[in-house]
């Protein structure tokens, strides 16, 4: 979600309409409070399915409050792309690799990497993710030869390209006011992703961003129901944007209904803490992605 929105420059409650799985709540302190949400789906007859959304950096809790919602499922399905060759183990950080770009900002703006906090190393926890050749095997095919919005992605999540290298060289200079300023239009762009994804997308990058890997998961999940124990209870871990698509394919396959969702925050900013240099520059982000 932040890669993209870059690249284009707990209340528990019964639920009574499954709408989107990101919101932004503006306090009458000024306080903007960022949250992504997890929906519980039910069927007859089927496990239950803990749909979890998730922001891929955010506040320490944040990803505690999250955790305890997968080690409650049977099964838990990831997101994790990773490359052909590397084996099916749990996604983690290495501190001797060059920081991701999700490391990088969120060391920037005091939040935490999901990667740092969540704990992947559960024995019944599948990644059903593509592999990077899968995706950029999609991406050559659909775009026939031609640039898409899918390749500047995938230069923003490698480190060692120019733009991930010069992204990390502004944040290691910048005041903290410049840094929040750039997590309050963060926030802002995320918790508008799915509206973003939808208005300037081009077809071949949202089909490899968001419809392949959502097939997978579908995949995956058929696997899960078939195999010789099928769970109680299966939990879907993945970037908030994805969640729309893959609920409506439960919902129209099995009959999935929403009864039960949970809010929780991932982000907080607040205008009033930035300077002179801080609103300008805030500024001189909302006029560029204007109508974003």
């Amino acid at each position: 979600m932040i890669a993209y929105a870059l690249a284009l420059l707990t209340l528990k409650q019964p639920i009574q309409d499954s709408g989107g799985f990101v919101r932004t709540i503006n306090r009458t302190d000024g306080v903007a409070v960022s949250q992504t949400a997890s929906r519980k789906l039910v069927a007859a007859g089927m496990p239950d399915v803990w749909l979890v959304g998730a922001a891929h950096i955010g506040m320490k809790h944040y990803y505690a409050d999250m955790q305890a919602v997968l080690d409650a499922q049977d099964v838990v399905l990831f997101e994790g792309v990773r490359s052909k060759a590397r084996p099916m183990t749990p996604p983690k950080v290495d501190p001797k690799a060059p920081k991701a770009l999700y490391q990088v900002i969120s060391d920037a703006i005091g939040l935490d990497f999901q990667l740092v906090d969540i704990n992947y190393n559960r024995p019944h926890w599948v990644n059903s993710d593509l592999t990077m050749e899968q995706l950029d095997a999609l991406n050559k095919a659909g775009g026939h030869g031609k640039p898409t919005q899918f390749d500047m992605v995938e230069k923003m999540l490698d480190p060692n390209s120019p733009q991930s290298k010069m992204l990390g060289t502004f944040f290691t200079s910048a005041t903290p006011s410049i840094k929040d300023a750039f997590k309050i239009f963060l926030v802002d762009k995320v918790a508008k992703i799915d509206s973003i994804l939808a208005a300037t997308t081009d077809p071949t990058t949202l089909n490899v961003l968001l419809t392949e890997r959502n097939k997978s998961v579908a995949r995956v999940f058929d696997k899960v129901l078939h195999s010789a124990q099928p769970p109680k209870s299966i939990g879907v871990f993945y970037g908030a944007a994805h969640m729309k698509e893959i609920e409506k394919a439960l919902a129209a396959k099995y009959g999935y209904k929403a009864t039960e969702q949970r809010w929780f925050t991932f982000a907080k900013a607040d205008r009033k803490k930035l300077d002179e240099a801080g609103r300008q520059f805030l500024n001189m982000l909302e006029t560029s992605a204007k109508g974003l």
